[in-house]
């Protein structure tokens, strides 16, 4: 029993090593991911606002001046830049080195601290690091969309519609298949409009074209193979993770129960040294 608890530990600690090992090695995939993702969503984001200027709504933006041509552009092109820094700055290594500005239009989370130096049962975060980032870099793209729809609305190109209401239904559809321009939704809008005052009925449903910006993370690893490249490393080393993660947690339990047994027998072998001995008379 003895030997078998020792050796036990021994396996425990060499499987915290890999999983910290691995931990590290996914660190450095999001890094490079991320360092990827960024110059992509930037140019996304601007081609994406030419795209629905030039040949969605192209009359809407011919109305405009060409002092607001110019200022909506240079809006867009500071929102796109805006977005390739907070997505840079959610790479590991500059999580902990960097300040997050508070000035910016796309607002980022400041970053959890995280201990590399788990306790001794290994629970490593993992997993729950992993999904924090990506949860991050979702509303990141998820807040800069809400963005450039608002600017695209207040410079008249794209009709009022309740973008964020359109982008939350959009966010929870299932194999939402790729539209004929990436990362934008199109789709018909119904109105009714009443008639004077006092009249019983109302008028038949108008309809209207309706657009709205929505970066994804699916459609920009489509369009890009390198960062589905990135992404796919990714996913097998989170499958790894969680296989190393399943087997340090039997490991464990194993652990206890030999701990646990051990401690029993040696508490009832002081107890029985301990107890009065029958004597005879």
């Amino acid at each position: 029993m003895s030997g078998s608890l020792e050796t036990v530990e021994r396996e425990v600690l060499a499987l915290q090593g890999l999983l910290m090992g691995a931990l590290q090695e996914m660190r450095q995939l999001y890094d490079a991911y991320l360092e990827v993702l960024a110059p992509i969503a930037r140019q996304q984001l601007i081609t994406v606002s030419y795209q629905v200027c030039t040949q969605v709504f192209p009359e809407q933006f011919l109305t405009l001046e060409e002092g607001d041509r110019q200022r909506l552009q240079q809006q867009i092109q500071r929102l796109a830049l805006q977005l390739e820094a907070a997505i840079l700055r959610l790479q590991p290594r500059r999580q902990e080195s960097e300040p997050v500005p508070t000035d910016d239009l796309i607002d980022v989370e400041a970053p959890e601290a995280t201990d590399s130096n788990e306790d001794q049962e290994g629970n490593a975060p993992a997993t729950e690091e992993n999904n924090s980032l990506q949860e991050k870099l979702s509303k990141t793209l998820y807040r800069c969309s809400l963005k450039i729809n608002h600017l695209l609305q207040q410079a008249a190109i794209l009709p009022p519609a309740p973008i964020g209401v359109i982008l939350e239904i959009a966010s929870k559809a299932e194999n939402r298949p790729l539209g004929r321009i990436p990362h934008l939704l199109t789709m018909m809008m119904d109105e009714q409009k009443s008639e004077e005052e006092g009249e019983a009925h109302a008028s038949p449903l108008s309809h209207h074209p309706m657009a709205a910006i929505y970066l994804q993370l699916e459609e920009l690893e489509f369009q890009h193979p390198p960062l589905a490249n990135h992404r796919s490393q990714i996913r097998q080393l989170e499958s790894r993770l969680a296989s190393l993660q399943q087997q340090l947690h039997k490991k464990q339990r194993q652990y206890l129960v030999l701990k646990a047994s051990r401690a029993w027998w040696q508490t009832w072998k002081a107890n029985e040294a301990n107890s009065p001995q029958d004597t005879p008379d």
